[in-house]
């Protein structure tokens, strides 16, 4: 099955954490003794930020630092992103909130566990990044031609890589009979953590090390034994369940959560299987500093 642009871009973003990082960095109140990294983190800057026996680093060496290696590759991408978003509002370019939540449960799902204040976190970050790279697309292939039933044609072939299955997020512990199984639930009643539970009885060798954590499946998942779909989405998020018979042992489920399917019709997938088609018969890469010339972009600042 092909996979969108789009969606393409939206794996490759996860890797790309460099440039992210040296944004935060550089992001922020850059005034006054104290530098505020994230909300938990403080920087003084007239203090070292390491001493090696006598030899001391500080704060303005590593800004020197970053600036150098990072610095022009960071202003450029900031540069791209608000020309890109400038031009989007101008030519009232807007983005099918499906897709948006698509993106992000997909994105989601090649995580590991997070908390729900890292969720919403990243989720913002996120959406600015599927809007980015939406609008960019829709900006570089507007003029090209492609016809209404080449469209169609197209989302009928693909049309699977449009949508969004389903997905539930699992850890579990397995056991080898009902008393093992009563004892879990005891633990996990008494306050233990699932993960903590997991790695002490579960008899599961590939998962116990990571606290009995499986990923996120959906209903037609090979991976996992046909109950544990129907009870997670029996239970609430952040809950266990009761002891499930798997083959000729116990099974408790914790269901960290819940996404659900996504589905675009023809009309909601137009623009985005349109782009897809557009850029197959680009010449030039798809790269934002070709519509920097659509704007009036003054860059006081080069290496």
């Amino acid at each position: 099955m092909r996979i969108s642009r789009l969606v393409l871009w939206s794996i490759i973003l996860l890797l790309l954490i460099t440039n992210i990082t040296t944004l935060l960095l550089f992001s922020g109140d850059n005034s006054g003794e104290e530098y505020r990294l994230d909300e938990n983190t403080k920087i003084d800057r007239n203090k070292p930020l390491a001493e090696i026996e006598n030899q001391e680093i500080l704060y303005q060496d590593w800004m020197d630092q970053l600036v150098s290696l990072y610095g022009e590759q960071v202003l450029s991408d900031m540069i791209d992103q608000e020309v890109v978003f400038q031009l989007a509002e101008k030519e009232g370019i807007e983005i099918n909130p499906k897709i948006i939540q698509r993106e992000i449960s997909r994105m989601m799902v090649m995580q590991g566990l997070q908390s729900a204040e890292e969720r919403e976190s990243k989720i913002t970050e996120w959406t600015e990044q599927i809007e980015f790279r939406y609008f960019l697309q829709q900006l570089l292939t507007k003029d090209v031609s492609v016809s209404e039933s080449e469209i169609e044609e197209y989302f009928n072939t693909y049309q699977g890589q449009y949508q969004f299955d389903d997905m539930v997020q699992l850890s579990h512990i397995l056991v080898s009979n009902q008393q093992e199984a009563e004892l879990v639930i005891a633990k996990l009643e008494e306050g233990d953590s699932f993960s903590q539970v997991a790695q002490e009885y579960s008899t599961d060798e590939e998962t116990v090390n990571q606290g009995g954590y499986l990923g996120y499946y959906s209903e037609t998942s090979s991976f996992i034994p046909d109950q544990y779909y129907e009870e997670a989405t029996s239970i609430e998020e952040g809950t266990y369940s009761e002891p499930l018979l798997v083959g000729s042992g116990y099974a408790i489920i914790f269901h960290h959560q819940h996404l659900s399917a996504i589905e675009l019709n023809y009309e909601e997938a137009y623009q985005e299987v349109k782009q897809d088609i557009a850029l197959d018969r680009m010449d030039t890469e798809v790269d934002a500093a070709l519509l920097r010339e659509q704007l009036e972009v003054d860059l006081i600042y080069e290496n």
